[in-house]
C-alpha cells in the first residue's frame, strides 16, 4: 500500500464514522493541525454554553 492509499483509506473511514463528507474531513483535520502548531487560536468554551454535540 502506498502512501497516498493509506491516507485515502483513512479519510474514508475518518467520513463513514463521523458522518461527514471528504471535504469537511479535510477542513477539520486541517483546523485542529493550525490550532495545535499556534496559527489559529483555539475557541474556549464557557462552562454553560451549549455544544453541537449537546443539543
Amino acid at each position: 500500500m502506498s502512501d497516498d492509499d493509506d491516507v485515502e483509506l483513512a479519510l474514508a473511514l475518518a467520513c463513514e464514522l463521523l458522518e461527514m463528507t471528504r471535504e469537511a474531513i479535510i477542513r477539520l483535520i486541517i483546523r485542529e493541525w493550525l490550532q495545535g502548531y499556534g496559527f489559529l487560536p483555539i475557541q474556549e468554551l464557557d462552562e454553560g454554553s451549549e455544544t453541537e454535540a449537546g443539543t
